[in-house]
């Protein structure tokens, strides 16, 4: 079992924290992980938020990779419509070089209507375009010149260099919240990177099954929202808003999303508590035992730095984590 650390660089209007100084501690939190034994950092992506959500997800792997030594680099995930696949073939080629083989590429179609009008690609193309990436990258990935013809990109005699350090190429993860985009994940042959529950898991290690795959051969990389301090009581005391603002947004933007205009996320304060993992190190790792159990998973990412949440008590709550939770679950 892995741990792994999710950074998404948000730094809600109003919190008085200087951009630089914030996007400092992030990168701080990153080589603190590195050093302090966990796993893996991974990024998450999207666009045009006021929050500052993380966009420039290549310069920040690249970041990473040159203050880390040993922690794999990920992101969770990608939005892989809004990139063209020759030229996303050639940055994570180099960040998988100079990180010695640590790149991870979670990979999803995206969703949100601004970010689509933004980058003036259609959502209906979305996952024509990815299928296509996912191809390219794997053909680019080998070093060679390959040509391409699809429905949306065209090249010959292509050439991506360097070629990258992993071998056969870096890992490729595949990110889908419903059943149609869980099964795909498994045909594609991908490893799964959710925030979902033992139903969805199962939906996925039974897709591989029945394509006589191995789902010991495959990660599965999910997410909880972890904070370790004095008391449970405490700990949702700092998070508390963080939480709730982070809930009500992604409500929002799924909600937009969807044509029922459902969300599976709200910003419930009691079902926000119930499902995070709050508490002291032995309350968190009594809990953290119970969900590893219920839910097959190959790595758990802690999402502790929420937007909003000071830098400082994240980090805190990381450091006790690593020094005090970690050993009881390792």
């Amino acid at each position: 079992m892995k741990f792994g650390y999710m950074l998404d660089f948000r730094n809600p209007p109003g919190s008085g924290i200087d951009a630089a100084a914030f996007h400092r501690a992030m990168l701080e939190q990153a080589e603190f992980a590195d050093r302090a034994g966990l796993d893996s950092v991974w990024l998450t992506e999207h666009h045009f938020v006021d929050d500052g959500y993380l966009s420039a997800v290549m310069p920040a792997l690249a970041a990473i990779t040159a203050r880390t030594r040993r922690v794999s680099i990920g992101t969770y995930v990608l939005l892989a419509p809004f990139y063209h696949p020759l030229r996303l073939a050639e940055d994570t080629a180099f960040i998988d070089v100079i990180s010695n083989g640590r790149l991870r590429l979670g990979i999803g179609l995206g969703y949100r209507a601004e970010e689509f009008d933004g980058f003036q690609v259609s959502r209906s193309e979305r996952l024509g375009r990815t299928l296509e990436t996912i191809e390219i990258l794997k053909r680019a990935w080998t070093g060679e010149p390959f040509s391409f013809e699809g429905k949306f990109f065209r090249f010959r005699d292509a050439l991506v260099r360097p070629r990258p350090v992993s071998r056969p190429h870096p890992e490729l993860l595949w990110g889908g919240m419903n059943e149609q985009a869980i099964r795909r994940g498994a045909r594609l042959g991908l490893s799964f990177a959710c925030n979902l529950g033992k139903r969805e898991v199962q939906i996925y290690r039974d897709a591989l099954q029945a394509l006589g795959k191995n789902p010991a051969d495959f990660n599965i990389v999910n997410n909880r929202v972890v904070y370790v301090a004095d008391s449970e009581q405490r700990a949702w005391k700092d998070i508390e808003r963080a939480a709730l603002y982070q809930a009500a947004l992604y409500g929002e933007w799924l909600s937009a999303a969807d044509r029922s205009g459902q969300s599976p996320i709200r910003p419930d304060p009691e079902r926000i508590r119930h499902n995070a993992v709050l508490g002291t190190p032995r309350e968190v790792a009594d809990k953290l035992k119970k969900i590893i159990a219920a839910t097959p998973m190959t790595e758990l990412i802690l999402a502790t730095q929420l937007p909003g949440l000071e830098p400082e008590k994240a980090m805190r709550s990381l450091e006790r984590f690593a020094g005090e939770v970690l050993p009881m679950l390792k």
